[in-house]
Formats: structure tokens, sequence, C-alpha cells
């Protein structure tokens, strides 16, 4: 069993309609349809939510299909870059902010 089928199975095992979860969730009904067609996959964060709405573990609910842990890995992998990259990236500015108003004081 896929992840996105056991997301739906879950779900209906829960007693929710697509648009009940996503209440739940804050999201839209689209996104919920989106991981049970396996168009697009929840963040980490709402996959523990999922988990505990449907009274279940972490495990059980990815254990079903071991490669949505992988492609999870590897977008917390590209999120932590990206946060790196916007740090550097603001530290220059800041730096180029700072040595460009010391230039232009008359003191």
């Amino acid at each position: 069993m896929t992840f996105n089928e056991k997301l739906r199975e879950c779900r209906e095992k829960a007693g929710l309609t697509q648009s009940d979860l996503a209440e739940k969730l804050s999201i839209t009904r689209q996104a919920v349809s989106k991981w049970e067609r396996g168009v697009n996959e929840p963040d980490i964060e709402t996959i523990v939510q999922l988990a505990d709405i449907y009274n279940v573990t972490i495990d059980q609910l990815l254990r079903t299909d071991l490669s949505i842990v992988k492609r999870l890995a590897v977008k917390e992998r590209s999120y932590k870059k990206l946060i790196i990259a916007v740090t550097v990236l603001s530290v220059v500015v800041l730096f180029f902010l700072m040595i460009t108003t010391l230039s232009i004081s008359p003191y």
C-alpha cells in the first residue's frame, strides 16, 4: 500500500470527508485530495498532525511506503540549505548597507 492510499484509508476509517480533514488542519480540501492522489505530500509537521487525528503512529502512516521517508528527508535538506542561503544573503546585504551608510556620513 502506498502512502497516499494509506492516507485515504485512515481518513475513511476515521469517518472524515476530505473537507472535514482540511478544516481540522486549516488547509484546503484540494490539498488533501492531492495527497490522496499522490500528486503532493504533506510536510512532516502535518504528518504528525495526521497521525494524531487518525490515532495512529507516524510509523504506521509511513512504513507502508518507505520512499516517502526518502523524499521527506530530501525536502528537509533543501529547506535547511534555503535557510542558510537566506541568512548569508541577509548578512551580506546588512554589511553592504553599513558600509554604504558609513561612507556617506559626513564624519
